[in-house]
């Protein structure tokens, strides 16, 4: 194998999917202050576009900004160039900064890489790759994303990035109920209900789950309890396909997923260590909101 295939054992690497971090190889690069790394942040998320300095103080302070504020944000790119050296270079451009990393330096876009094979091997008709590229993606998350980091920009794109996470995990769950695996997913989405309790698209998924795991009851009495808290806290129905899955499970008309062969070790293995890293995910994420 040539040099030029080698890995750099000195290459950065950059996390967004979890605690604001980065690493030199195997050392964690030591990033400074909360707002110094949210500058960090707020760079690695505009992935190589021109922040100007206008938008980088309104990202860190809002309208409410110091006196010294672009003076601050000047030292905080200082630093963080001196942090980071030659691997990670953050550019001086007209009016601004743009940092560019390799797709496999930060986990963001490579959590993007993931999602477009998936819906790649969703076009081929694919499901088993779909899965494992879906598993692929849900296994760079490593608890709340931009923790350690601040600001309204930041805190927006915690949202988004929330939301986000919570859509490939759905979208993983979807697929293993269409392939038969009804009492695999029952763990964790019986955990998304808790944190989704108003998202339809987690009851549907849950409630057939239930159905075609043998508990018909099950299914229905959590309709029941699903409807009673939507109409008492948002004052509407559950949506129109909640409201056909429910007679269909009442009629006995709802169609099993075609039962899979069993996953590979290797991949049954990937996946457990997957559901691990969401449960203690969810297990911080439930900490950091009640701090």
């Amino acid at each position: 194998m040539s040099n030029d295939a080698m890995p750099d054992p000195q290459a950065l690497r950059f996390s967004v999917l979890g605690p604001v971090r980065a690493w030199r190889g195997t050392a964690e690069v030591a990033l400074g202050s909360p707002q110094q790394r949210s500058t960090l942040a707020i760079l690695l998320l505009h992935e190589g576009t021109t922040v100007t300095i206008e938008q980088l103080t309104t990202a860190l302070w809002g309208a409410e900004k110091p006196p010294a504020a672009v003076a601050t944000v000047r030292t905080y790119v200082s630093r963080l160039r001196r942090l980071l050296g030659s691997g990670a270079r953050i550019r001086s451009t007209a009016g601004g900064y743009a940092l560019s990393v390799p797709q496999s330096a930060l986990d963001l876009t490579q959590l993007r890489h993931h999602l477009a094979l998936a819906a790649a091997s969703t076009r081929a008709q694919d499901p088993s790759a779909v899965a494992e590229h879906l598993e692929a993606a849900l296994a760079l998350h490593h608890g709340m994303p931009l923790a350690g980091a601040g600001g309204p920009y930041v805190e927006n794109q915690r949202i988004r990035l929330e939301q986000m996470l919570c859509t490939v995990a759905l979208d993983l769950m979807s697929v293993e109920v269409s392939r038969g695996r009804h009492r695999e997913v029952l763990p964790d989405l019986t955990a998304m209900v808790k944190e989704h309790p108003l998202r339809d698209r987690v009851h549907e998924l849950y409630m057939t789950a239930l159905q075609h795991s043998g508990r018909q009851a099950d299914a229905l009495a959590h309709y029941q309890q699903t409807r009673r808290r939507m109409v008492d806290e948002l004052g509407v129905e559950p949506g129109a396909r909640l409201r056909e899955l429910h007679r269909r499970i009442l009629e006995g008309t709802t169609t099993a997923g075609v039962a899979q062969p069993h996953r590979h070790p290797a991949r049954a293995a990937r996946l457990h260590q997957v559901r691990a890293r969401r449960q203690a995910s969810r297990a911080r994420y439930a900490v950091a909101r009640d701090r």
